[in-house]
């Protein structure tokens, strides 16, 4: 049976970002510590049959992947001074039979982990799942030494266990990026650590999973990181067969880099075709004076919260009626975004007198739906087709420029037009961010 998973992705492992420990320094890393609360939330809302998580940091052996044993699966950040920041999970003794037998059909020794506290690689990602509201079963998996199996049959393995227990399920790479990104970083600086963090976020974001161990190994040495190995294991688990991948958050506030990702999510889109219809009604209604109707409930997809963009066009020639978004979520849901943008796209635009009834028949509505901003270092990581622009002068200007515009072929094009909507004076230094687009429209 193939492998259907809810949810896979990737969630770092520094105690720093559990508030307990992370206390007032919290502030300095909330990008992270938002990313995965919102992955947990998603992870929660899928509604896995069970979960398996990497810990790169959990007991290894020289040519073999281990499997934690036992009925629960416990541990705290009492190393860190916080006793109470605890996970208790129950173990997954089918999958870890299952997988077992999987690995070895594909020649990857395992041995099996004895109960003891689970380490931080472990405790970080799965004290975040918990908080959401995972109590499910539960597995943990280790790497063997660098070179000692190979960790694609692994994933592979994993993958197909999974596919013949059948349901949904969650798999969760734990992972730091580069521990060298600043000075007075844990394991020292490096003037090239950033640039490995770079190209895996870009291969991440671009949902070249199978690309994710193919980096200079040199680049990858001085970085000393723990992600690539079991962002790989994850991967392959999923045949490198990204859906709705997505890069949530990326930084490297004390010299570690922290990147959240979603390689897949099973219900990626589902529910978004909604939005077209929610942004017509809401228009009606406001021109006939009255309550929304018909609207659908704010659940799955469409109970998120982000940033959108409502587009009006004439269906009799394609031209501009309005637009409207704004770069953060203004609502509790997508729901109310969308209805919120579409009435301010046809009563509101400046550039067009307000739409009338008569006008409606005639309309076609477009929703775009915002990914998570990504910071640019770069124009090589910007392309128009893919990807929109937020330019700003780091004070108070910020342009914007949605991705796959007509006309706008280069990067160079596209940050040149975001600058001047921005009213940034030409030669200031710019903060450059790119963004994804989800865009849904009626027939």
């Amino acid at each position: 049976m193939s492998l259907r998973p809810a949810i896979c992705g990737l969630l770092p492992h520094p105690p720093i970002v559990v508030p307990a420990v992370g206390g007032d320094r919290l502030d300095a890393c909330r990008a992270t510590v938002a990313a995965c609360r919102e992955f947990a939330r998603r992870l929660v809302e899928a509604d896995p049959d069970r979960l398996l998580l990497v810990s790169p940091h959990s007991p290894r052996r020289p040519d073999a992947c281990g499997i934690w044993a036992g009925k629960r699966l416990r541990g705290d950040l009492g190393a860190f001074r916080a006793p109470g920041a605890a996970v208790d999970l129950p173990h997954d003794p089918e999958l870890a039979d299952e997988l077992g037998r999987s690995a070895r059909a594909r020649g990857v020794r395992t041995w099996d982990i004895p109960p003891a506290q689970l380490d931080h690689g472990a405790v970080v990602p799965l004290w975040f799942l918990q908080d959401a509201g995972w109590s499910g079963r539960t597995t943990i998996v280790s790497l063997p030494y660098p070179g000692g199996a190979d960790l694609r049959a692994f994933g592979a393995a994993l993958g197909a266990a999974l596919g013949r227990l059948g349901g949904s399920p969650a798999l969760v790479a734990s992972g730091d990026m580069s521990h060298r990104c600043l000075p007075g970083a844990p394991a020292g600086y490096h003037p090239r650590a950033a640039e490995f963090d770079r190209e895996i976020v870009r291969r991440v974001d671009a949902g070249r999973l199978d690309q994710i161990d193919d980096v200079d190994p040199e680049l990858r040495e001085l970085a000393a990181e723990d992600v690539v190995d079991s962002s790989l294991v994850a991967a392959a688990a999923l045949g490198f067969q990204p859906h709705g991948h997505e890069v949530l958050s990326y930084e490297h506030p004390f010299g570690v880099g922290y990147m959240v990702a979603v390689f897949h999510d099973g219900r990626a889109g589902g529910g978004l075709e909604a939005l077209p219809a929610v942004a017509r009604e809401a228009v009606a209604a406001a021109l006939e004076r009255r309550a929304a109707r018909t609207l659908p409930q704010p659940q799955g997809v469409l109970a998120q919260r982000a940033p959108v963009f409502v587009t009006l066009r004439r269906r009799s020639d394609g031209s501009l009626r309005g637009c409207i978004g704004s770069l953060e979520a203004m609502c509790e849901h997508l729901v109310a975004e969308t209805a919120n943008r579409a009435r301010a796209a046809a009563l509101e635009d400046k550039r067009f007198p307000p739409v009338r009834a008569e006008e409606l028949a005639d309309l076609r509505f477009e929703v775009s739906v915002l990914s998570a901003f990504m910071e640019v270092q770069t124009m090589e990581e910007l392309e128009p087709r893919s990807y929109g622009v937020v330019v700003s002068d780091g004070v108070d200007r910020r342009g914007v420029l949605l991705p796959g515009i007509e006309g706008v072929d280069t990067a160079a094009e596209q940050v040149e037009i975001a600058r001047r909507k921005a009213g940034i004076a030409a030669g200031a230094l710019l903060r450059l961010q790119r963004f994804r687009v989800h865009k849904v429209e009626e027939p």
